[in-house]
């Protein structure tokens, strides 16, 4: 494990173009001295994944390597990240190697409805995370920077297999969607209702016209001729 002393990639001397490819990503600078460390074991795998972590709380959060350029002593980040692990610029963090494993399973869920309505969005999703979010932790809310729309999505990592932690580099990965926050279920129709009763001043206009054609005769009950049963 190394100390590193923090800083956001606004706070250092790192390009202007380098600072908005990785402005939304959870891509670290770290100094040359690192890779040689790193070269002299025997049990790593490239590419190389990190664990930032606050000392204080000792709450971490993995992260993959963009390049080792930084100056010897520092750590360049995303600012982001340095607010979810509670530290300033210039705070000293500690800094571990690990190699999560392969991811099988993600799960997440949009905080946008616009997002799913994007064309292809898990041939979206998928392009942006193994570029800008190589490693992924279960729990985190992640930034998705659509630049051929010039949109940016909220995403939060609902659930990952086969660990909380999994690289998605050359992983046969089987994405699924959860609900967006910002559903919200349609209204439900009522069928239409359909009037199955005669309506109380019809009824009352049928019981006059019935009354008036007893009256003048036209219904007698009873009338006509009768027979005994059996009689000629």
């Amino acid at each position: 494990m190394e100390t590193l002393t923090c800083f956001s990639f606004t706070c250092s001397a790192s390009p202007e173009e380098t600072q908005k490819l990785l402005k939304y990503s959870n891509k670290i600078l770290l100094p040359p001295s690192m890779l040689h460390k790193i070269n002299e074991r025997d049990d790593v795998e490239f590419p190389l994944f990190f664990k930032v972590i606050n000392p204080i709380c000792d709450y971490g959060r993995v992260c993959a390597v963009h390049e080792f350029t930084a100056t010897e002593g520092l750590i360049i980040m995303p600012y982001y990240i340095m607010e979810e692990l509670g530290i300033q610029e210039g705070t000293e963090v500690n800094i571990e190697y690990v190699n999560p494993p392969k991811g099988s399973y993600l799960k997440i869920r949009p905080h946008k409805t616009a997002f799913t309505k994007l064309h292809d969005p898990k041939t979206v999703l998928e392009h942006i995370m193994s570029k800008d979010y190589p490693v992924i932790t279960q729990g985190e809310t992640i930034v998705i920077d659509y630049k051929d729309i010039g949109k940016r999505f909220r995403i939060d990592i609902v659930e990952t297999k086969p660990a909380e932690i999994i690289k998605i580099i050359d992983a046969d990965l089987n994405l699924d969607f959860d609900t967006p926050l910002d559903y919200v279920e349609p209204p439900k129709v009522e069928p239409p209702k359909v009037n199955n009763f005669v309506s109380e001043s019809k009824s009352s206009s049928r019981n006059e016209k019935l009354t008036e054609f007893k009256n003048t005769g036209g219904f007698v009950p009873f009338s006509g001729k009768g027979y005994t049963l059996g009689s000629k």
